[in-house]
Parts: structure tokens; sequence; C-alpha cells
């Protein structure tokens, strides 16, 4: 029996050091300026390697589009984020309203200027990629313990085409958008969508798409790669094209947070996590319909934690006193 109970203990241990985890990340979207910034002190207590904020970083659109709340809701947000900076390493990608209008796109006169502000306040390098092209997408490669997870941020604010007003303002599944089948509208824009091509097909183990905006949720009538369905079918072909394996989305936005499984015309299965909002809960959400949601979505402030091993990806969404509410393990190749 000692000689069994030796080898049990030989064989637990060499499996937990090789399920080691790899690389810790964290994201979250949907920080207003002017609510408790209490999750943050939660967020650094994970000793993250990374945590990325996808969107909606600040409360500062106005409906005349004009930049004077925004110039002043980023000065307020840095001084608010100011120590946790210190502390945490960080990247930054915007939605709308750290862009400077609600629902905005291509069409935004002050989109320029926001940019400007946007690469100000989040002190992004002179040499940076996004100072030397239009938009804010960008990527980064993170080599760990010979594991190489590629994190590509796309910007859907910059290039994106209007959307389609619903014919039944606040009907559920259509409240504010339809579906647009219009070829000539997009999300990413001509250059954005080439360099996500070439992204997608750099070598690595674990690709992690971040967009502001869900890709995979049906069911609601709100902003999503859903309302542009040529731009979501063109994101899935393209992935089928790339033969990426190991593929995972990052989203955020709608003041929720879930899971959710899409498997394309190849069979590739992909996975979306939401994660929404740092400190703007909406009371009122109501569930919604999710024909590709798994389980149900937590209405409550929160965040996301990926845990990345050598033979899995566990993602975790975390509430804001750092309870793990849902969670999601999924194996890799």
């Amino acid at each position: 029996m000692k000689i069994i109970h030796f080898l049990f203990l030989f064989v637990l241990s060499v499996n937990s050091y090789s399920n080691q985890e790899i690389l810790t990340l964290g994201f979250g979207s949907c920080l207003h300026q002017d609510r408790s910034m209490a999750i943050l002190k939660t967020i650094e207590k994970k000793e993250l390697d990374l945590f990325m904020f996808i969107g909606d970083n600040v409360y500062g659109d106005q409906e005349d589009g004009e930049l004077d709340k925004l110039i002043r809701t980023y000065k307020q947000q840095y001084n608010n984020l100011e120590n946790f900076l210190k502390n945490v390493r960080t990247e930054f990608i915007w939605d709308d309203h750290d862009f400077g209008i609600n629902d905005g796109g291509s069409n935004y006169r002050y989109k320029d200027r926001a940019k400007e502000l946007f690469l100000e306040t989040w002190k992004i390098p002179s040499n940076d990629p996004r100072r030397l092209r239009d938009g804010l997408y960008f990527d980064k490669m993170i080599k760990k313990n010979g594991l190489k997870v590629h994190l590509i941020f796309l910007d859907n604010r910059s290039f994106k085409s209007e959307w389609k007003l619903t014919d039944e303002f606040n009907k559920e599944g259509k409240e504010r958008y339809v579906k647009d089948f219009d070829p000539e509208k997009t999300l990413l824009g001509k250059k954005q969508w080439q360099w996500l091509k070439d992204k997608l097909n750099e070598d690595s183990d674990i690709k992690i798409i971040l967009s502001s905006l869900q890709i995979l949720s049906l069911g609601h009538g709100w902003e999503s790669w859903d309302k542009l369905p040529l731009e979501r079918e063109r994101l899935f072909n393209l992935i089928d094209e790339s033969n990426v394996s190991n593929l995972f989305i990052l989203s955020g936005d709608r003041h929720r947070g879930g899971f959710y499984r899409f498997k394309t015309n190849d069979n590739n299965n992909i996975f979306e996590f939401t994660s929404s909002s740092l400190n703007l809960p909406i009371p009122f959400n109501t569930e919604e319909k999710g024909p590709l949601r798994i389980g149900s979505t937590y209405r409550k402030a929160n965040f996301g934690v990926v845990r990345i091993f050598e033979d899995k990806v566990v993602m975790e969404l975390t509430s804001h006193k750092g309870k793990v509410v849902n969670s999601l393990s999924l194996e890799i190749n």
C-alpha cells in the first residue's frame, strides 16, 4: 500500500506540474468615470499578466458629437485609473462611448480627434502602429513557457457603416437595429480586413480576437456583428481559410456576461466570452433569446479572467467581489 500511495502522489505531482497555469489574462468593458472603482482592487488581487479594457472605457459621448465631454471624461478616468495602471499591465481598445458618439462609426466627423485623445490618454508610444495608420486596431504576441498567444484587437468604430434602423422600436429582438444585407456595408473596412487576414495566418498556439461588439450573440436588436450578417459570415470564412484551431473571442458592450458557441462550415468550434460591465450594471436587463448562448447571462458588475494552461483554456466570469459566477473549460490542440 505504501508503494501504491507513493506512485499515486508521484503521478499527481507530475500531472500538476504539466498542467501549471502558463498565462492569466483579464478583460472587461463599460467603466463609467462617475461610479465606484472598487472592482479595480478586486482585479489587482488576481495578479494577472495583462488586463484588457475592450471598450466604453469612459462615457464621454454626446448626442451632438461634440468633444468637450469626451476631453473632460478622459482626463477624469485617467486620474481614476492612475494607481491601477502602475500596478497592472494593460491594453485598451475603444467602443462608442469612448469614441465620442453613441453607436457611432465611420461618418463621425470628430473621429480623428477622438483617436488622438485615446492615444494621448492611454499613453500609446509614438512608434506604435496605431499612430501611423487610420483606426486603432493592433495585435500583441505573448510568448511564455514555449507558448505563443496572439491577441488581435479589432476596431469596430473607425470604419463601421451605419446600422439599419428597426421598424419596430423597442420590440424584443428588434430593439434598435435589424439585419442589413447590403454588400457595400462594412464593420472593419478594407485595410483592417486585409490586416486581420494576415494576422490570422501568423504562427501561434492560441489566437484571441478582442471585439468590443459581440460576434456570436443572436436574439437581440442592439449593436452586434449579427446586424451585418455578410461581415459576420466573412469572418467565419476567414477563420476556416486560415485553419485556426485554437481561436477564442472576447467581447463586451452588452452590460451582461456570458458564453457563446458557434460551429463554422468547416466544423471549427468558435467560443465567445462576453464580459460587461465593470461598474455600470443595468438592473432592468432581462434575459435575451440566445440560440448560441451556453447557459444564462450574468447581469451584475463583472470582469473576465482567461487562464491558459498547456492543454486547456479556462474562462471565468467573475463578480465585482472576485467570485467566479460562471466558467467554461476548453481543451486546446
